[in-house]
């Protein structure tokens, strides 16, 4: 598999302590390692999320098209409890560090 240019950059980034490591647990318990800056917000994090993901389909021939529009729509990323609602806010003020967990939660209906 081709490794991307986005990728090692990425993989300094975090060698020179300017990125760091969050990992995204899904609903089925297995996580996702996504590689994002230091001063990422919540859209930062999706993102990367979405990249990680494509890419991976590609290198294993998976689905190709993932509706990342009904993805947002039906689940919440969620940190200690809380809720990452506000894509502009950044990582660091809801209090993910590196090496963090961040989980896919299911949206309720209102």
């Amino acid at each position: 598999p081709q490794v991307t240019p986005e990728e090692i950059g990425s993989q300094v980034a975090l060698e020179y302590g300017q990125a760091m490591t969050v990992r995204v647990c899904r609903a089925d318990g297995e996580s996702v390692p996504v590689v994002v800056v230091q001063n990422a917000s919540v859209l930062d994090l999706k993102k990367a999320l979405r990249r990680h993901v494509q890419l991976r389909q590609a290198r294993q021939g998976g689905v190709q098209h993932l509706s990342w529009k009904y993805i947002w729509r039906t689940y919440h990323l969620t940190y200690a409890g809380e809720k990452l609602a506000d894509d502009r806010k950044k990582l660091r003020e809801y209090g993910i560090r590196n090496r963090d967990e961040v989980s896919f939660i299911k949206k309720l209906r209102k």
